[in-house]
């Protein structure tokens, strides 16, 4: 009885092996692994500033006023302390996310070792306001930027980024001075790079 059952057990076995094909495991996958390039994302830096702190704006109270556009001063974002390894990276992804709690559309660019980024001719979006002129749901955008090996190159050589932004009037008529004096944007920027872990160095 007990030939008997390892007979079965032994042609079980062997019928197991005959019936599997190694290539079904893609050995040379594994042998050479090219394709593993994990992607990655992490935030570099992020701010948040009051119109009144970055522009020349001459109007107070709650009068509703005409403003055509204006312009803020150049914003820099350090990244001194921000070292970051390049290896491995051959393109990136800048992701550029912002929040507009002021009642008027925007442009902004941001620049770096003479790289630019722009938003575009096509204005932002501005915040919702009700019908006294004040705001009651901010804009949000999120813009990505493509980045070859120079510009990653550049990139982590840069000790800061450059940010300009610019607001114009929204179509709907004037808007309240104080409205505008307190609103603020909100800008988060960040990365996603495929990673070649065979160029990669520690």
């Amino acid at each position: 009885m007990r030939k008997d059952l390892l007979y079965i057990l032994f042609s079980a076995v062997s019928l197991l092996f005959a019936s599997c094909n190694l290539s079904d495991f893609q050995m040379d996958n594994l042998a050479k692994p090219t394709g593993l390039n994990p992607v990655v994302y992490r935030p570099l830096s992020s701010g948040t500033y009051l119109v009144k702190d970055y522009t020349i704006f001459p109007w107070i109270g709650n009068t509703p006023v005409k403003v055509d556009s204006l312009k803020f001063k150049p914003i820099a974002y350090p990244l001194d302390s921000m070292k970051m390894n390049m290896s491995g990276t051959d393109s990136m992804v800048v992701i550029i996310k912002t929040v507009n709690e002021t009642p008027m559309k925007y442009r902004y660019k941001l620049s770096f070792n003479g790289t630019s980024m722009d938003s575009g001719s096509k204005l932002l979006n501005a915040a919702t306001i009700d019908l006294q002129g004040f705001v009651i749901e901010a804009s949000k955008d999120s813009l990505e930027y493509q980045l070859n090996s120079n510009d990653v190159k550049n990139l982590g050589l840069a000790t800061q980024f450059d940010l300009s932004i610019t607001l114009y009037q929204p179509a709907k008529g004037p808007v309240v001075a104080n409205v505008l004096k307190s609103s603020q944007i909100s800008f988060k920027i960040g990365f996603r790079a495929p990673v070649n872990l065979f160029k990669f160095k520690l």
